[in-house]
């Protein structure tokens, strides 16, 4: 039986949409380089809150977007992908089908789409606060497989940093977290007061975050950036966040967890995809901005950031990726930001035995990164 009226529960939003391309994206070329890795032996995919599947504005959410993703990968590599199980859980009634649980609904939903003989679709109706254990348990049982991990909670009550640093820990996982952030913000400095009994979760989840010291924090985006530090240094991974607009000021933030820098910069692709001027996140007020790049991206203060890290003197190639990513920026946009420096003679780009690489040479791939690099190149800066 559905509902007679549309609400917010029944539609997916704008930014929600934009969060589950996102999704898709990233899970497509997830998908690509994994398959292409001989050591694991298969592939976990975890959407733990996933919602009712298709609402009634006709649009899929993530359990829906997860399993076509795979179904587009199977048939583009000549009907063959990956040994995958998908865990699909929530734990509520439908909004849509009120005589429904959205596990029914998405299950429903779900035996619509093509699944290949080699994927298997798990089902469950589980509270967080249990099917948390359970992922874990399941981490450290299959350690040579992958395991991405989507986390979309209605709110931040039984989300813990601490437990996300646990499902990290075997450097086999992959988490991707959305939050409320503007929510959050907005009751944080009031969470310190004890006094407020409405703020026991989020002054629980602070706590962890940030080893139980009070913050101050100035805007939304500077509760995001610390947020984001704290996550780096409680998990020891790379941590990237993309903030998602619902309206005027009012913020939800995607925070991508990875211990390994190809996925890092994988996920840095799929949001320069969404967002093509700054690889930050959405906004439905978004205007175009005039670039001063031939990508048509706006770099910010990159640049300057860059000049200053150089001046330190004694980088390589494997540094300076590795600064480009952090600061959010993907291998072409450091080429735009160096290739001026070098075509002025500021530059200098040499190899081990001190001879200087071609002008088109800089060797800013995950491939010249890793230890061993496959190839290792010193930047000098000459003032």
């Amino acid at each position: 039986m559905k509902k007679k009226s549309s609400s917010t529960k029944d539609v997916l939003l704008e930014h929600s949409r934009a969060k589950v391309e996102l999704l898709k994206t990233y899970l497509s070329t997830y998908l690509n380089i994994i398959s292409r890795v001989d050591y694991y032996e298969g592939i976990y995919i975890y959407d733990l809150f996933c919602g009712e599947g298709k609402y009634d504005d006709d649009n899929e959410g993530s359990p829906l977007v997860i399993l076509r993703t795979i179904k587009s990968h199977y048939f583009s590599n000549k009907n063959s992908c990956p040994d995958i199980d998908v865990i699909l859980n929530d734990n509520g009634n439908s909004d849509i089908e009120v005589d429904k649980l959205k596990i029914e609904r998405v299950k429903s939903l779900s035996e619509e789409i093509f699944t290949p003989n080699n994927v298997n679709i798990h089902f469950s109706n589980e509270n967080y606060l249990n099917i948390g254990p359970l992922v874990l348990k399941n981490i450290k049982n299959y350690k040579r497989h992958k395991h991405l991990i989507f986390i979309d909670p209605h709110g931040y009550k039984e989300i813990s940093i601490n437990q996300i640093t646990a499902l990290l820990s075997l450097g086999n996982a992959e988490v991707i977290l959305f939050l409320p952030l503007f929510d959050m913000y907005r009751f944080a400095r009031k969470s310190y007061d004890k006094e407020f009994k409405g703020g026991n979760a989020l002054r629980s989840f602070l706590h962890d975050s940030f080893d139980g010291k009070e913050k101050k924090f100035n805007s939304i985006f500077d509760f995001t950036n610390k947020l984001k530090e704290a996550f780096i240094i409680k998990t020891k991974c790379f941590v990237d966040t993309f903030l998602l607009e619902k309206e005027k000021s009012n913020y939800y933030g995607l925070f991508f967890f990875t211990p390994n820098a190809l996925g890092f910069e994988k996920m840095l692709e799929a949001k320069w995809k969404i967002d093509t001027e700054q690889g930050r996140g959405f906004s439905k007020r978004i205007e175009s901005q005039k670039s001063l790049f031939e990508s048509n991206v706006e770099i910010s203060k990159y640049p300057y950031d860059l000049d200053k890290f150089l001046q330190e003197g004694n980088k390589t190639n494997g540094d300076i990726y590795m600064f480009g990513l952090k600061k959010g920026y993907l291998p072409r946009h450091t080429k735009e930001v160096l290739k001026p420096f070098r075509d002025i003679g500021r530059l200098q780009v040499l190899n081990e035995n001190g001879k200087k690489v071609p002008g088109n040479g800089y060797y800013l791939k995950y491939e010249n990164y890793k230890n061993p690099p496959k190839k290792k190149v010193f930047y000098l800066l000459n003032q």
